[in-house]
């Protein structure tokens, strides 16, 4: 039996519905890649601050110097500074490693090893003599 018109009318609606349908999406698509190529940078011309957010790096306890201050352990990871630290007496590595490591103030590092403010001042300037002088000793 052959369709009627009105059926095969009602038909070619839907098929036109379907395609236009189809196509809106099509468009809509590649709307849409367009707007996330126009962001995207390729990793060639990503700079190292952002490759280095996508990065880790494992660090071990055998890769830092250990210094132990009271009850503070403190760990340096330079090679070269932590020779120089070690060259140091006792007071001024201490001095030292309150100073830059700790961030403690002069008035701080006073109260905690019981000497005045110019002597621990004293000894930070003069501890930070030796490591320049150790630094350039062993330049490489």
């Amino acid at each position: 039996m052959k369709p009627s018109t009105f059926q095969t009318t009602i038909e070619n609606q839907f098929d036109y519905i379907c395609k236009r349908a189809m196509e809106d999406e099509r468009k809509d698509y590649f709307k849409h890649l367009s707007r996330i190529s126009k962001r995207e940078i390729s990793f060639s011309e990503a700079g190292d601050y952002l490759i280095n957010q996508f990065s880790t790096v494992d660090s071990y306890s055998t890769d830092f110097h250990l210094f132990t201050l009271n009850d503070f352990v403190i760990g340096v990871e330079s090679e070269k500074l932590g020779k120089a630290l070690k060259n140091l007496t006792d007071k001024k590595r201490d001095i030292l490693l309150l100073y830059y490591f700790m961030d403690m103030n002069d008035t701080e590092i006073t109260e905690l090893v019981n000497l005045s403010r110019s002597t621990v001042n004293r000894h930070r300037t003069s501890g930070l003599a030796l490591i320049k002088k150790f630094m350039e000793e062993n330049a490489e």
